[in-house]
């Protein structure tokens, strides 16, 4: 069996042997964060836009730490473990030192970057609605409970996912997608007032998108009356859906964007 690497910090090593300690800040109270990212032909698509966002999550966090040859380890790991298609993630925690939640800097953080399989999706892609708020946040957090709770959920009722509401009860998003949706012809997705994690593949959709995309605050009606909704993520870019709450949705504008979406992603990872 060919042996799978991760790079712990600056080293890289076998994942099989690969621990952190169980004093680890991301371990005790979920402090850090995450980003997700799609290979394709073994580069990683739109790198620079997953970049800005863990700037941001550092920044807010307050958790200091060089990424300046981030892009480089993570080609180096992909070519490592030879993926031609699949999802890189990297995990950047506080690190090392802690008086309850006061960090007390013991040590320097922790970045772990490792190669995933991108997941099987169902052949029926079907939506319900959440009890549960979407978080206020504008980077993936370690600290991750409500979409993981959302998710919990979902597979409970037999969906593949909820969609998530504000405190203001607008449409947010699902455990781990943007949401798009189309009436009459329009498209429309939650605007970043709606507590949305705005997503790459959103933001790439927002510029690319030879048609105008509305960002709107819209209670959850609109989307039971849509003619058609899909969601967006760095996994599958973008997903159809085929029922909202028991009731059918046409898939016309959502395959469409996927093939935009797809030209570009070949276009950019083939450079």
């Amino acid at each position: 069996m060919t042996k799978k690497y991760i790079f712990k910090n600056q080293q890289l090593v076998e994942e099989k042997q690969a621990t952190i300690s169980i004093r680890e800040r991301g371990f005790l109270f979920g402090d850090g964060i995450f980003e997700t990212c799609k290979i394709s032909n073994g580069k990683i698509y739109d790198f620079r836009a997953h970049e800005n966002r863990i700037c941001k999550g550092l920044k807010t966090l307050k958790i200091f730490v060089e990424i300046a040859d981030l892009e480089k380890r993570s080609q180096h790991l992909i070519k490592k473990n030879q993926v031609k298609n699949g999802i890189l993630r990297i995990s950047i925690s506080r690190g090392i030192g802690s008086a309850g939640y006061l960090p007390t800097h013991e040590s320097g953080p922790l970045v772990i970057i490792e190669t995933l399989v991108e997941r099987k999706l169902p052949e029926k892609i079907c939506l319900g609605v959440s009890k549960i708020i979407a978080p206020k946040t504008a980077f993936k957090s370690m600290n991750a409970l409500p979409y993981v709770l959302n998710k919990i959920a979902a597979q409970e009722s037999n969906f593949f996912d909820c969609v998530m509401l504000s405190e203001k009860k607008f449409i947010a998003e699902t455990s781990s997608a943007n949401i798009f949706w189309v009436k009459n012809g329009k498209i429309f997705t939650p605007s970043e007032s709606c507590e949305i994690l705005p997503g790459t593949i959103r933001r790439k959709l927002l510029k690319i998108s030879p048609l105008k995309i509305f960002a709107v605050e819209a209670k959850i009606s609109v989307l039971k009356n849509a003619d058609e909704i899909f969601l967006t993520n760095s996994s599958f870019l973008i997903l159809p859906v085929d029922e909202f709450i028991g009731r059918k949705m046409q898939k016309n504008f959502g395959k469409e964007f996927l093939k935009l979406l797809q030209k570009d992603l070949k276009k950019s990872c083939s450079e």
